[in-house]
């Protein structure tokens, strides 16, 4: 790490020397003791069965059972997978569209259309950036074959009011809870919410397992749908008294080299989260008293949170504009992102006309996701936070030298 930015040219992206010699990034990246790891996959390497529900599979998918408190957990070999098999389930082989927010992950109107499903945009709630129930009902027809929420990392959103959309409408409720393990809601943990609830094991999320996922349910007839579906749905292996002519089968299964890291991880949760609670809370000290910048909350006083992000909202007067403060701290080595922009209506228009989603709209143009995870100390945060002070303190001199007055 460099010294400090305590004028204009001192910033990198005005000629002066990066901040960090080597990039921060925007993912957790944390990984137990290469020991543990190794420990649990000798059982696997030693058995020679390193895939098709193997020991550490099997131990990984019961143990995630007892942490959400269901009945059923699949893992798979990514999440984006298990989102694309229960959508293509839901559908039950009709041509269809999924409600989901607009204001998401890039990818999800992708898997949709995997599914053999048309991606509908609606628009999400102001404070919790969750799916708006309201939008929702109104935005839906009779094409529309499920309803796809996504849990935000702060808040899971309003689970009671989509869960009672979905009955009414008899449109299955997807949850895609990437950023909800480790959360609860209302006292008890994300996983057994709606019909089912999907979790990544990405190396950037809360519990790494290189790559992977695993879905959540208490419907036992589904979650014998999925473990079908996952093994490429063999003719040999159809289970019996099950409608299941419209599934169709794919090579979702998770090895035990995922697993095994997943499962040296799982003790490690309560650790993680008290860093990136700490974490949190330096750049709410170093963030907050600078005018027109402001750290997205994360409230855990009555539930449990995970505290996974870290999201930059910025506005006025601040002194530039979020992709401009993009620009600003990726010189300085800082590998951030914007936060969901532009939105996925906007996005992935395809030359379609494209309906107004006002709160998504303005969302998406707002916020920078900062560097989190464990290979982001507190000194590279406080450091952060007096670059961002030094650019607001000579705004004028900084807009003026980017060439913007």
């Amino acid at each position: 790490m460099t010294g400090a930015k305590r004028r204009p040219e001192d910033l990198a992206i005005l000629g002066g020397d990066p901040l960090f010699t080597s990039p921060r990034p925007i993912g957790q990246l944390d990984a137990p003791p290469v020991e543990d790891y190794l420990r649990i996959l000798r059982r696997s390497f030693e058995s020679r069965r390193l895939t098709n529900d193997g020991p550490a599979v099997q131990e990984l998918e019961q143990r995630l059972c007892d942490w959400h408190q269901v009945g059923n957990c699949i893992s798979v070999a990514n999440a984006a997978l298990g989102l694309t098999m229960l959508m293509q389930l839901a559908s039950r082989g009709r041509p269809g569209d999924v409600a989901m927010p607009a204001f998401s992950f890039r990818g999800l109107p992708h898997l949709a259309r995997w599914a053999g499903q048309t991606p509908l945009f609606c628009d999400v709630d102001p404070a919790t950036h969750t799916l708006d129930p309201a939008d929702v009902a109104d935005r839906m027809t009779d094409r529309t074959n499920s309803i796809l929420a996504v849990c935000n990392f702060n808040d899971p959103g309003d689970l009671e009011g989509l869960g009672e959309l979905a009955r009414r409408r008899g449109a299955p409720l997807i949850i895609d809870s990437v950023y909800g393990f480790g959360a609860t809601h209302r006292g008890r943990p994300l996983g057994g919410f709606g019909t089912a609830e999907v979790f990544s094991l990405h190396a950037t999320k809360l519990l790494n397992g290189f790559e992977g996922g695993y879905i959540t349910t208490n419907d036992d007839a589904l979650a014998t749908a999925l473990r079908w579906q996952r093994n490429f749905a063999l003719p040999g292996l159809r289970p019996d008294g099950l409608e299941l002519d419209h599934v169709l089968g794919l090579n979702a299964k998770l090895n035990e080299l995922h697993a095994a890291m997943a499962l040296a991880g799982l003790d490690r949760v309560d650790s993680i989260i008290e860093g990136n609670k700490a974490r949190h809370q330096a750049y709410l000290e170093q963030v907050d008293p600078i005018p027109g910048l402001a750290l997205m909350p994360c409230d855990d006083s009555r539930d449990r949170r995970g505290f996974q992000l870290a999201i930059l909202d910025v506005g006025s007067p601040w002194p530039l504009t979020r992709d401009e403060t993009l620009k600003l701290l990726r010189a300085e080595g800082a590998a951030v992102g914007p936060y969901y922009s532009p939105p996925l209506h906007v996005a992935d228009a395809r030359g379609e006309s494209v309906a107004r989603l006002p709160v998504s709209e303005v969302l998406a143009r707002r916020f920078v996701q900062l560097p989190v995870g464990e290979l982001v100390s507190l000194d590279d945060i406080r450091a952060i936070g007096a670059l961002l002070r030094s650019v607001s303190e000579h705004g004028d001199a900084v807009r003026a030298r980017l060439g913007r007055v």
